[in-house]
């Protein structure tokens, strides 16, 4: 939030928040916040990782987006009933700046530019998530939940070509919308083809542009 506000608010509002806003620490699988707790607030990764989640009436967990430093979570819990519609869950230990909803209602409502800012940030948050992923092939659903790990935690910043953080495979088949044994089997090709490379649960993606044609095709 800090990087958010310092950018789009002025010194003036960024003191207004610093009077009212939290430092949080929450430990790795733990919830942030859980789906249908009552709304109480926007929270913001300072240094962290953290999956979205929701779950179908049957209690099937879909990945919906994996949020990492200066991201924003909550925000899907404002309006309609105040509750959070989905949860948010640490994937490792994260520390999070929280801004109580009145003090974001009062800085969302006189500052325009914030307020515009942010609402591009959920317009496009709602461009990805109406993507038609299950009418793509497995393989191309697959090679998209990589490139969003990707893209969202980067390379190992002592280890070339490894992803920061590896998601679980339960985790892929959930954003893949496939099974478990499906992304096993698909990663096993990928690996074959020399796109990526498995050790123990850790990928290292070797050829990313080829992981990344793979992703934007639309016949796998």
């Amino acid at each position: 939030m800090d990087s958010f506000l310092k950018k789009y608010c002025s010194p003036e509002w960024q003191s207004y928040i610093d009077i009212y806003k939290k430092q949080k620490q929450v430990k790795a699988k733990a919830y942030v916040f859980k789906e249908g707790e009552t709304t109480e607030g926007l929270y913001i990764i300072n240094k962290g990782k953290v999956k979205v989640v929701t779950k179908d009436d049957e209690g099937k967990e879909t990945l919906i987006r994996l949020a990492t430093d200066g991201d924003i979570l909550g925000h899907r819990g404002f309006g309609g009933n105040w509750t959070y519609p989905i949860s948010a869950i640490a994937l490792e230990n994260t520390a999070l700046t929280f801004v109580p909803l009145n003090a974001f209602n009062v800085l969302a409502k006189s500052n325009a530019e914030f307020t515009y800012h942010l609402m591009m940030f959920f317009a496009e948050e709602l461009r990805k998530s109406e993507e038609k992923m299950k009418q793509l092939p497995v393989k191309v659903r697959v090679a998209r939940a990589i490139v969003m790990n990707y893209k969202c935690f980067g390379f190992d910043e002592n280890e070339k070509n490894k992803l920061s953080f590896t998601l679980s495979r339960t985790d892929y088949a959930s954003k893949a919308g496939t099974t478990y044994e499906t992304v096993i089997r698909v990663l096993a090709d990928l690996n074959k083809s020399g796109i990526i490379q498995i050790k123990g649960k850790s990928i290292y993606i070797l050829d990313l542009e080829q992981l990344l044609a793979i992703a934007i095709t639309k016949k796998g």
